[in-house]
């Protein structure tokens, strides 16, 4: 089972991307809302993977930026009437953090104003998630804070003047460095400056 792909982004149409890994290519679903957030073709990409299995169409890759998002997907998916593709709506809708304060306060209200959720859907992701979406919607606002403290602490402007010195633009670092604390954020600047360097050097 595939957790996490980090490779090339290679193509982006409507909400399916195109990840090139050693050569392979892997078509990943996103929410709608995340194409935004990507990076610009031929960059670096990381997405966290929740991988299913479709009858028809056999193994499907569901891709976030965040783990915690896809914990959120892992959570809707599990209400009855809610697929992939619904959950995936659902949280491209808006921000995920507001879908999960949502449903953690059963505001059924702003459930129903969703694409693809009525009256009985809404009832039923308020009953059976609020509980669950409460603790991720706390979990998640630790995360931040760490994030918050961590990100504090690394000179990251420098990180990016120290790569543009070597020849590369400040989008190219920008992305290498947000691309290596996605998936170390316990990394000093050192690692961080290594580890970009491993991303951007193949490409120049």
């Amino acid at each position: 089972m595939i957790g996490r792909l980090s490779g090339i982004l290679m193509g982006v149409e409507e909400n399916l991307a195109l990840i090139e890994v050693g050569g392979v290519g892997y078509e990943v679903r996103l929410p709608p809302s995340l194409k935004e957030q990507l990076p610009l073709l031929g960059e670096p990409v990381t997405l966290h993977i929740r991988t299913l299995f479709n009858e028809d169409e056999g193994i499907l890759l569901f891709g976030f930026l965040e783990p915690a998002q896809r914990r959120l997907f892992d959570l809707l998916i599990t209400v009855s009437g809610v697929g992939p593709r619904l959950a995936l709506n659902l949280m491209g809708a808006g921000e995920p953090d507001a879908l999960a304060r949502a449903i953690a306060r059963k505001d059924t209200r702003y459930l129903k104003s969703l694409p693809g959720v009525g009256a009985k859907l809404a009832e039923r992701l308020a009953l059976e998630l609020s509980d669950k979406v409460a603790q991720f919607a706390f979990e998640r606002q630790v995360e931040r804070l760490a994030a918050a403290t961590r990100a504090s602490a690394i000179d990251f402007d420098a990180l990016v003047d120290g790569l543009t010195q070597l020849g590369y633009t400040r989008r190219e670092a920008q992305a290498a460095l947000n691309a290596v604390l996605n998936e170390q954020p316990e990394a000093d600047e050192q690692t961080l400056m290594r580890l970009a360097l491993a991303r951007l050097s193949p490409r120049h």
